[in-house]
């Protein structure tokens, strides 16, 4: 405990633990906060990808599927870590929610609504205990205005946008932050899972997995007395909200 202390107190970078991190917005995360001192620990499903971002950044890299309540519990729980970027999700296909399939159903909440959970449940007590540290989940503006993803995986994220909420009230009176970003169309090539058919880039300004890595540095170098909650992203063209009228 002491020593995880010090290296807050002395100046140094805490060891931050990234999800999901063999993904667009993840492994441009990893290159950031390597290259802004954090120690880094890379999380992912793809060894292969784990591997490559490895060599890349000289990151430390951990192989875990995250539905796995056992094995996150005990793969996660000893980390002596002060930062959590949690990124790792599911979107799936464009469907509406009576026709989204059992396997699908089943692989959109134990990705994001569980895997969160387990995540969570393995690295805040020993934050808690410690007193201090820094946790941010990538959710989306799905969460909070609808039509803008498919039913299914805009409800997973509407359930993260409410653990953020109530893991702050949770840890009123503690030292630890938590924030959360509400993303909107970032390339990254994870609209691929809708299967539309649609070139949702082209001609579009999104906003790039950068963007969101140095909005989430900024995040994390705020003062120890600051936390940034919530906040929402998108391209400065891009609006939520509006209404929209069928003919007839």
């Amino acid at each position: 405990m002491f020593r995880a202390q010090h290296k807050e107190y002395s100046g140094m970078k805490p060891a931050a633990i990234v999800t999901g991190a063999t993904g667009g917005i993840g492994r441009m995360i990893v290159g950031r906060l390597v290259r802004s001192g954090f120690p880094v620990i890379a999380l992912g499903t793809k060894s292969a990808g784990l591997a490559a971002l490895g060599e890349e950044t000289g990151c430390r890299t951990l192989v875990l599927d995250i539905t796995d309540a056992s094995a996150s519990q005990a793969v996660l729980a000893g980390l002596d870590v002060g930062v959590l970027i949690h990124g790792a999700g599911l979107l799936g296909p464009q469907v509406a929610l009576y026709d989204t399939s059992d396997e699908l159903a089943s692989k959109l909440v134990s990705t994001n609504i569980l895997g969160t959970v387990n995540v969570l449940r393995a690295l805040v007590p020993p934050m808690l205990q410690r007193d201090r540290g820094t946790i941010v989940l990538l959710g989306s503006i799905c969460a909070t205005a609808p039509g803008t993803g498919p039913a299914l995986y805009s409800a997973t994220k509407a359930a993260m946008h409410s653990m953020a909420a109530n893991l702050r009230y949770d840890l009123r009176g503690s030292r630890l932050r938590v924030g959360e970003i509400l993303l909107g169309r970032v390339r990254t090539g994870i609209h691929e899972q809708l299967a539309s058919g649609e070139d949702l880039y082209s001609g579009f300004e999104c906003v790039m997995p950068e963007d969101v890595a140095e909005t989430l540095l900024h995040m994390l170098e705020t003062p120890p007395s600051v936390s940034l909650g919530t906040i929402e992203m998108m391209p400065t063209r891009q609006v939520v909200g509006g209404a929209h009228f069928s003919k007839g």
